[in-house]
This record gives C-alpha cells, structure tokens and sequence, in this order.
C-alpha cells in the first residue's frame, strides 16, 4: 500500500514585524477607546486581533507597554495633522486639538489614571506635556518673560487635557481655548 503524503497545515503568510504590531495596536486602539482600558484583556485584545495572547506578549511585554504604544500611535498621527496647521491662530489650533482629542477622551483618563501606578505611562505622559508646552510656548503671544512662558505653555497643556476628558459644550470651549491663546 502507498504512502501518502502526510497533510501539514500552511502557516499563515509571513507578516514583517513593523506590519504585525500595526495591526496589533489598531486592534488594540479599538477596543481600549471603545471599551475601556479595565474591560480590554490582553486575551481579548488577541483575540479581536486574531492572534494568541503569547503572540500579542511577544510585542508587547504587558498592557501598559501597549496602552503607550496606542497613545503614541495617536499622538504621532495628530502631530503630522496638526504640523498644516502651525500658521493658524494658537486659539484655533486649540479647539482642533480638542475636537481631534475627545473621541479617544478614554485613552486620556486612563493614562491619567495609570501615571502613578505605571513608569512607562508615567514617561509617556511627560513627553505628551513636554511636546504640546514646546508647541504653545513657541506660540504664545507677547513678550512674556521666559519662566511665565514656561507657565503659561504648561497651563495651555492642563487647559487642553480638562477640555478634552470634561464635556464642556461648544461655546465653553471656544471661550476656553481664546483665554488660552491670549
């Protein structure tokens, strides 16, 4: 009797790496803006992204690792947008800032809400204060002697954080951001 020839199952196409964890961290970003960071599991995050849980910790050494790669993902994207707008009064830019930001507000309290418990976060957060204070300082207007203006771009900074995690309606918020930028 012939021997035939054992069937072994192909294994998926080869994915580069850079590739896999794009896609790791879009499934990652839906259900941690959607559901939250407490109700998004590792195993369900692999799971919505069609991997093993091992597979997801093979990129990512645990949850907080990739709660800052997905917040990175966004900040990255909303820099390259909001680079066409630099020409732009800063009150404006604010308000697109807020506009850009409330959708993934989630994302927003939960790094807050992670800082102390979490060095990764923590360091993720200080650069996200330090990118948009270097961003509002450059803009603010006036001669304004170097302190206040340090001062002042941080303040602009809490200033955008409360505006994007509070649900002020559209009038206090444009309000907010002309106080801003004066």
């Amino acid at each position: 009797m012939p021997v035939q020839d054992e069937v072994v199952p192909r294994n998926r196409r080869p994915v580069p790496k850079a590739q896999k964890r794009d896609e790791l961290l879009a499934a990652a970003a839906v259900l941690l803006v959607t559901d939250g960071y407490d109700a998004a599991s590792m195993s369900r995050i692999a799971e919505h992204a069609g991997v093993t849980p091992n597979t997801l910790y093979w990129y990512f050494r645990d949850k907080d690792e990739l709660l800052v790669a997905v917040a990175d993902r966004y900040l990255q994207a909303l820099l390259n947008e909001h680079a066409s707008l630099s020409d732009r009064p800063l009150a404006e830019q604010l308000r697109w800032l807020v506009e850009r930001l409330r959708p993934v507000k989630h994302l927003v309290a939960t790094v807050h809400n992670r800082v102390a418990v979490s060095d990764a976060i923590s360091a993720w957060h200080t650069g996200f204060h330090q990118t948009f204070e270097e961003i509002f300082e450059r803009q603010l207007p006036g001669p304004v002697p170097l302190q206040r203006r340090a001062a002042e771009a941080a303040a602009a900074t809490f200033a955008l954080e409360g505006a994007i995690t509070h649900d002020l309606d559209e009038v206090t918020t444009q309000q907010l951001c002309q106080i801003i930028a004066e």
